[in-house]
């Protein structure tokens, strides 16, 4: 039984080893890591490029409409008299 138990780790500890081997030689090859950084070096330049050239839209798109001053003020008047007459 001890025997079957040591086959086991034994086993165990080879795989892990192969295993580990194996992740370990998973580099990539350096024209992908140069082609890599040429893209990475690309797309912050492109990035600083609409940075300056784009403005945020804030609120080009609303639909709400701001009613003129005077229909703000009778609006405001309206509801007013409306409530000094609940009293």
């Amino acid at each position: 039984m001890y025997r079957q138990m040591l086959s086991a780790l034994l086993v165990g500890v080879v795989v892990v080893g192969v295993l580990e081997m194996g992740v370990a030689d998973a580099k990539p090859a350096p024209p992908q890591v140069a082609a890599m950084a040429d893209a990475l070096k690309y797309l912050q330049e492109l990035d600083k490029y609409y940075s300056q050239v784009s403005r945020p839209r804030f609120g080009k798109r609303s639909e709400y409409v701001a009613p003129a001053d005077d229909t703000m003020m009778e609006a405001s008047e309206r509801i007013l008299e409306s409530l000094s007459r609940r009293r």
